[in-house]
């Protein structure tokens, strides 16, 4: 049985009359807006008539809003817009909540319901925040009460100046090694060592407070200016090998503990491992069975956590657990006295005001690559982990003030005898895993490890120095990624080529070096991909209005006489030439089948264009004129539309060659060359085989003269 379905007009009306299955009656029973609109689009692009679309012409009285559209003077554009929007019209509420974060959740904070939870995440990760600080304090070179000062006065900055209300900063190890491999550059290029300077490790412990406070001034100067965009330069591959190498190091540099005697540091690892050999007769064997000991109950603990996700919580007691151990085995059976050293001395009390020695900084210059690499490294680090976190809770994290944030944390650590830090992958679990809701949960671990140095810290000073080693080995073992490079070399082998030359480079030139490669190749690979855009060749695909790249879709439809060209980046000084050789090589080709008369140059990609693409466009039409050929341009945005009208290039090219889309653009120039051809050819009119009609209202009716398969065949071994 069938049912009459009505269709929508060009006009929107219900008019036409097609049958339609009996099931669709129900459904076309009534009529909505979309439906008519769908119908309309259907007769619309069925009816063969072409139609000339008019470009947007940016003029002075545009109240057209371009500068979402790229280029760097769009970008400033955009924030000082913002500062100005930021500066006008605020009450004294909007001033708190924009510049502590803390103000803004705290209104709508659901005490009663949220407050025990964050309480006992905040517990639990100070749990885990003492000995992982005071080992990570060691790592960088510093007595352990540094870290303990990270974990106090920081904490609560970023609790209030943090937008991340799951992230748990405070010393990492990451962050640890590079403080500890460039302060001690710093200290061997200003001609002092451990042997030669009484109190180097006064000068170095002043250092490291320097180091912080300039870590927090950048942070918060990248804040203000809206610079985080400045780490997703850095590619996923070139963090991942970076990053396990770092690990690998800080693993090596903590075996001296764990065998048992003194072994000289070196920022390489062959180096390293001959130092390790060199004075293997020196071997404890006491030491050695408790550091390993140590890390297999807490890689164990992991693999628990990681079978049986219900055990979540046990996975903050592990550092707990063997610190509590240790201090009971030294009291009972007096570790000491067996050779296994001991952290010694910690000063009672909460930490000491540092403002003097933080701005004291005779040499900026000196600190200034430590500096960098920290800001890099430790904002890219925490970033990711607010990003995850937010993601998972459903709010949003504004980089500029998770900047801030970061920048308070680290300038309160300059102030209050602390040093560098950010946000830590394992205790941020930790603290998300517990029931973390708000900065309240940072609040309360600060307060727990306030309370340890006010109180506790007589029990702190029996801790062996081994498990402070096993605590970082355990926490480093999960950044070795090595899956995540097999993963590379089965998908990606460049981006396996990558990882594997920032994992080698920083394992075996160094940290500080290894670093400034990860950076140096990215950027490369930055420059690289910008300098040679991706471009197409494009074709009709049959029976729609839609072009698309040849070696995509084999069935695309080319015409004789047409080249269309798709620029799929910004037009800009480092990639013209490129682009020109692009467009150069492609007519050469195709023009070896037919002559090329019309180029279309499809720019819905290109975001913006500035004066070294103007004055290449001009040299392209002035060149391709001078051989007959004509080029055209589809689909400029308004920016961009609005350079070329400046420069004077659409007056020289001619408003009728720039299209709103490829179909049109098509069109004219298949009508153009079907006039040129009639208009030249010695036949008369009456003995051509079809009648042509001069308003060529049907253009789709005359088919390709190729498919893309073949150009695409000619151009596969010739385009890399």
């Amino acid at each position: 049985m069938k049912a009459v379905r009505i269709q929508s007009n060009s006009s929107g009306s219900l008019s036409s009359v097609e049958e339609a299955p009996e099931d669709d009656k129900l459904r076309r029973r009534f009529f909505t807006s979309h439906r008519q609109n769908l119908d309309r689009i259907q007769q619309d692009t069925a009816s063969g008539n072409p139609t000339r679309h008019s470009v947007h012409y940016a003029g002075n009285d545009d109240n057209f809003s371009a500068s979402e559209y790229g280029g760097p003077e769009q970008w400033l554009d955009r924030h000082r817009r913002n500062l100005k929007q930021a500066f006008s019209g605020r009450s004294c509420q909007d001033w708190a909540e924009a510049i502590i974060p803390m103000a803004s959740w705290l209104k709508t904070y659901d005490w009663r319901n949220t407050l025990l939870s964050d309480i006992i995440a905040g517990l639990t990760v100070g749990v885990m925040i003492v000995p992982q600080s005071m080992s990570y304090a060691k790592l960088a070179g510093l007595p352990v009460e540094y870290g303990l000062y990270s974990a106090i006065v920081p904490v609560y900055a970023y609790a209030f100046f943090g937008t991340s209300r799951q992230l748990a900063v405070g010393p990492v190890a990451l962050i640890s090694l590079l403080l500890n491999t460039g302060l001690t550059i710093v200290m061997e290029n200003s001609g002092r060592t451990p042997d030669n300077t009484e109190n180097y490790d006064e000068i170095y412990g002043t250092l490291a407070i320097q180091t912080s406070f300039l870590v927090g001034i950048c942070y918060i100067l990248m804040g203000v200016f809206r610079l985080g965009f400045i780490t997703i330069l850095l590619s996923h591959a070139v963090v991942s090998g970076f990053t396990s190498a770092a690990a690998i190091i800080i693993g090596m540099t903590q075996l001296k503990y764990v065998l048992g005697y003194s072994i000289p540091s070196d920022k390489s690892l062959h180096k390293m491992l001959h130092n390790i050999f060199k004075d293997i007769d020196k071997f404890n064997w006491r030491t050695f069975i408790l550091g390993t000991t140590c890390v297999a109950f807490l890689l164990g603990l992991k693999q628990i956590v990681k079978k049986y996700p219900k055990l979540h919580y046990i996975r903050a007691l592990g550092p707990l657990i063997v610190t509590v151990v240790t201090i009971l085995l030294q009291i009972t059976v007096d570790l000491e006295d067996k050779g296994i050293d001991l952290v010694g001395a910690i000063p009672q009390g909460l930490p000491r005001f540092s403002g003097a020695e933080a701005v004291a900084i005779e040499d900026i210059g000196q600190l200034a690559v430590v500096v960098i690499s920290i800001v890099v490294v430790g904002f890219m680090e925490s970033i990711a982990i607010a990003k995850q976190l937010a993601g998972k809770h459903n709010y949003e994290i504004d980089s500029s003030k998770e900047l801030i944030g970061l920048g308070a944390a680290n300038l309160c650590a300059g102030l209050f005898s602390g040093y560098p830090l950010t946000g830590s992958f394992s205790r941020s679990a930790v603290n998300n895993e517990a029931g973390a809701k708000s900065g309240i949960s940072a609040c309360v671990t600060a307060t727990l490890v306030g309370i340890v140095v006010l109180f506790l810290t007589p029990v702190f000073e029996l801790l062996s120095l081994p498990t402070l080693a096993s605590i970082v080995i355990s926490g480093v073992v999960s950044l070795v990624d090595f899956a995540e490079a097999i993963y590379l070399w089965r998908v990606h082998r460049f981006d396996f080529g990558v990882w594997m030359f920032a994992f080698v480079g920083t394992l075996f030139l160094g940290v500080e070096l290894g670093l400034g490669i990860a950076v140096g190749l990215s950027l490369t690979l930055v420059i690289f991909e910008s300098a040679y855009p991706h471009t197409a060749i494009l074709g009709r695909l049959p029976g729609r209005t839609e072009y698309r790249n040849i070696k995509n879709y084999r069935q695309a439809e080319c015409y004789d006489g047409i080249l269309i060209v798709r620029i799929d980046a910004p037009i800009y000084f480092a990639n013209t030439q490129n682009i020109r050789e692009k467009v150069q090589k492609y007519e050469r080709r195709v023009g070896e089948v037919e002559k090329v008369q019309f180029i279309i140059v499809e720019f819905s990609a290109v975001a913006h264009v500035d004066t070294s693409a103007l004055h290449t466009l001009h040299e392209m039409h002035s060149n391709f004129k001078n051989r007959n050929i004509r080029l055209c341009i589809t689909n400029p945005n308004a920016k961009v539309m609005e350079r070329l009208q400046s420069s004077g290039f659409v007056d020289e090219l001619g408003r009728d060659q720039i299209f709103v889309s490829t179909h049109d653009a098509v069109q004219f120039c298949l009508k153009e060359m079907d006039i040129h051809e009639i208009k030249h050819s010695s036949h008369p009119v009456d003995n051509f085989p079809l009648k042509v009609d001069p308003e060529y209202q049907d253009l789709t009716a005359s088919g390709p003269t190729n498919t893309g398969s073949e150009q695409s065949q000619k151009l596969e071994n010739e385009e890399s």
